[in-house]
């Protein structure tokens, strides 16, 4: 779902050791095209935020929403459906992918109020969203923006809340099987009733536990389809779903497609 023609370069970074766990990668970009760019962004364990230096991108403000909105800088939050986004010939950024639990200590609030919503870095941050991008936007070099990203973000991690022991081990537990796990079990570790597990994800990580399982499966199985060599059975088998109809169902939600037409896509 996307124009052709274009041109895109794209450089990746590693955050600092000290950001490691809560921020996972930078990629800054540029990209040009002839025509508008439309992209099917489809759910994560993680969310998103663009640090704009040019032309606005365009999203969906909710999944819902049926017309894109444009943002300089925003924040994608921890979605459960699919959503679009995109440019009308060029975009100029850098992406960071959060961990959940990253998130909720950098923007202060409950992690609901971003739940399947596109937000503005500055309804976050205020003026310091602008800062921010200015500051960015002025270096000239990739490794040099990072670098100031990793202290900028380094900062306002420390000075957020702290998530509970509680969910971050649930959630480690959780991420290291892509999902594939009992709920009442996860509580049970914690020493913590299934409802009160339920609402400290719902405050930290943005959703229910049962929830984020499913988009956590829905990812690894979106990932072994891409690679082509599994059919769409075996992926059912490997990533827990009861068969592959409960497969197609979960994409159908997640993606609005099947997992035929991904690995298609792959091959």
């Amino acid at each position: 779902m996307e124009s052709s023609g274009g041109r895109r370069a794209s450089v990746d970074g590693r955050p600092a050791p000290a950001l490691r766990g809560r921020v996972l990668a930078y990629t800054g970009y540029r990209e040009t095209a002839p025509t508008p760019v439309r992209r099917r962004e489809t759910p994560a364990g993680e969310l998103i935020l663009i640090l704009g230096f040019g032309k606005a991108h365009h999203a969906q403000p909710a999944p819902d929403a049926y017309d894109l909105r444009p943002f300089t800088s925003f924040v994608a939050g921890f979605h459960d459906r699919p959503t679009l986004t995109g440019h009308d010939g060029g975009q100029f950024g850098l992406q960071v992918r959060l961990d959940p639990l990253g998130a909720f200590a950098l923007f202060g609030v409950p992690a609901h109020e971003l739940s399947n919503r596109i937000v503005a870095l500055s309804d976050l941050f205020g003026a310091a969203a602008e800062h921010w991008t200015e500051r960015l936007a002025d270096l000239r070099s990739w490794p040099a923006r990072f670098a100031l990203l990793d202290a900028l973000l380094a900062e306002r991690i420390a000075a957020g809340p702290a998530p509970s022991s509680e969910v971050a081990s649930a959630w480690q537990a959780m991420r290291r099987v892509h999902g594939a796990v009992r709920i009442a079990e996860l509580a049970t570790r914690t020493g913590r009733s299934d409802r009160y597990l339920a609402a400290r994800f719902r405050q930290q990580i943005g959703t229910t536990p049962k929830s984020a399982a499913r988009v956590l499966r829905y990812e690894h199985a979106a990932r072994l389809l891409a690679r082509g060599d599994l059919p769409p059975a075996h992926v059912a088998v490997v990533c827990g779903y009861a068969d592959q109809a409960h497969l197609t169902r979960e994409f159908t939600r997640f993606a609005a497609t099947t997992p035929a037409v991904v690995r298609r896509w792959a091959a």
